[in-house]
């Protein structure tokens, strides 16, 4: 079972803009994913212009991992 230990919810308008946000948000995470350096970063798309990024134990240290809500 995944432990979620940092969410970030983000809205975007523009792809640029998501493109932004999506970058900075993992930026973040990556610098509290290295204190403890176990656990990775999921990135979801749960709707149009609509995005989860967090910290998971699913992911593997270093990992950047790509979903979608269907």
């Amino acid at each position: 079972m995944a432990t979620t230990l940092a969410t970030k919810s983000l809205t975007a308008q523009t792809a640029s803009e998501a493109h932004d946000l999506l970058n900075a948000a993992v930026e973040e995470l990556q610098k509290i994913a290295a204190i403890d350096a176990d656990c990775g970063i999921m990135v979801t798309r749960t709707g149009p212009g609509q995005f989860t990024v967090e910290l998971s134990d699913d992911v593997p240290y270093g990992i950047t991992q790509e979903s979608h809500l269907s």
